[in-house]
């Protein structure tokens, strides 16, 4: 019997130590991509050495650096960036090991900067509002599909095994009450474009089998006009107009944070 038990505890010994180890994950390479609202433009605290960039340390992609350590951060994400910025100047400086990537983009390529100036400063018409709204919408639907088709797949051949987290965009506008920002009609037509936005970067980001963040959420009830005040989007800045209608730091921290950093854990 003693001889059994000796035999069946070597065995055991041996099964036990032939079983493989557990595969260490690499160390995460982290490349954040996109345009200002990927930047944190409209947050402070930028990077001096970013230039017209404007590179916040209070970005989403620089508080989850701050928050888990990667191995390599890369913050390419620029102010101004469309679509194809994103495929020539940012996704050449992405490295094939790049294990997580962030991607904000898609505004610009649809004129988003018009539409606020036509729609959202003082003493504009509805003519020009409306005018600029059809050729975002006319962008969108016309243009927009393919240019995200091609960057999504350039990312994927930059980043082969990366994660890759595609945001969408917030309400920019809060709705359904007196405000001096735009009219009524105005900032409900803005939201639904923003929407319809978003919708297309999830369905293309689903079939390159990306990860989509959705903010609008988190900034429901936070966006220009809110009643409460607590608004995670800024007004027109007069001392530096490029941070007009964009997050500040409580809506890149409270906002865009939460979902970026549950898609990048999934």
């Amino acid at each position: 019997m003693r001889h059994q038990l000796l035999a069946a505890a070597a065995a055991l010994t041996v099964t036990l130590s032939a079983a493989p180890a557990a595969a260490t994950p690499p160390p995460t390479q982290y490349a954040a991509l996109g345009d200002s609202y990927a930047a944190g433009v409209g947050a402070g605290s930028y990077d001096q050495a970013s230039g017209d960039c404007h590179r916040s340390s209070r970005s989403y992609a620089a508080l989850w650096a701050a928050e888990h350590h990667p191995a390599a951060f890369l913050a390419a994400a620029c102010s101004g960036a469309a679509l194809q910025d994103v495929v020539a100047d940012q996704l050449p400086r992405v490295g094939a090991d790049t294990t997580l990537v962030t991607l904000t983009a898609g505004g610009n390529d649809l004129a988003f900067a018009d539409a606020v100036g036509a729609c959202l400063q003082p003493f504009t018409t509805d003519a020009r509002c409306d005018a600029a709204l059809d050729e975002s919408d006319r962008l969108l639907r016309e243009e927009l599909p393919g240019r995200l088709d091609t960057t999504y797949r350039a990312v994927r051949t930059a980043a082969p095994n990366a994660r890759v987290v595609v945001t969408g965009y917030p309400h920019l506008l809060e709705t359904g009450g007196l405000c001096a920002v735009g009219t009524e009609p105005r900032r409900v037509r803005f939201d639904a474009l923003t929407d319809r936005l978003d919708e297309l970067i999830a369905a293309q980001a689903d079939k390159q089998g990306f990860r989509f963040a959705d903010p609008r959420g988190p900034f429901g009830g936070h966006g220009v006009c809110a009643r409460d005040g607590r608004e995670w989007i800024n007004r027109i800045v007069l001392t530096s107009l490029w941070e007009s209608f964009h997050p500040t730091a409580d809506g890149q921290s409270l906002g865009y944070l939460p979902v970026v950093a549950a898609a990048a854990e999934q």
